[in-house]
């Protein structure tokens, strides 16, 4: 009798969860079906210990691949050291020619390991939380996208990103991001920026921590209703 009392609402409950289910799976979906846009790695700046494909015209002995030291320079042999960080590969180009009494557009930089900055998922998004390479300035959307998608049991529309303070006794930033609205209604406003060192948080969806919540048996049905079987 008394499994009777709650099993009622609760099969009530799922079938109202049901009806937010089409479009949290789309917002999945298109996240996951469709490429990342190509994003300004030429703003990227370089610090250690990035490698980068440097060729200069008719100079093999100044061409190819080197790591951004410690020192945050790189070894150009005769030319010696050359100081690159904070620099983005045009400045970097600029500079190697100037020491190589060349023309910039003889001189081609490259980075081919993003390996100096990291921005950090956490929460639903597919595979392990884990910190992945900051390739330059790209949208959440983006990112997302490089790095898999999120996962079934996400809320796409109460995504965050939690900026860390740049002085000590700043509180960090956080911004909301609604990836329903970014992917189903071309609502691109909270789509941010993600800058280094930002980190993404994908909380679980309600369904999913309700799901946590009720007796065994009723969890295949929330995952049914929800589309998430």
């Amino acid at each position: 009798m008394r499994k009777d009392l709650w099993r009622g609402p609760a099969i009530l409950m799922l079938c109202a969860l049901a009806g937010c289910a089409t479009p949290r799976t789309a917002t999945v979906n298109t996240l996951a079906s469709h490429p990342p846009k190509c994003h300004g790695v030429g703003q990227y700046r370089v610090g250690s210990p990035d490698v980068l494909d440097i060729e200069v015209t008719d100079r093999p002995d100044l061409s190819g691949t080197r790591r951004v030291e410690v020192n945050g320079c790189v070894n150009m042999g005769p030319l010696g050291g050359i100081r690159v960080e904070g620099l983005t590969p045009a400045q970097i180009e600029e500079r190697i020619a100037q020491a190589a009494g060349v023309s910039p557009e003889n001189v081609s930089v490259r980075v081919v390991e993003f390996a100096s900055q990291q921005v950090y998922l956490f929460g639903e998004v597919t595979g392990q939380q884990r910190a992945v390479p900051y390739q330059g300035p790209e949208t959440v959307v983006d990112l997302l996208r490089r790095t898999g998608g999120i996962t079934q049991d996400s809320a796409p529309e109460e995504v965050r990103v939690v900026r860390p303070a740049c002085h000590a006794g700043e509180q960090p930033q956080v911004f909301q991001v609604d990836l329903k609205a970014i992917l189903l209604q071309g609502d691109e406003r909270t789509n941010l920026h993600i800058q280094p060192y930002d980190q993404i948080h994908v909380p679980e969806s309600r369904a999913c921590r309700i799901g946590k919540c009720l007796h065994p048996w009723l969890r295949p049905f929330v995952r049914i209703l929800t589309g998430d079987s």
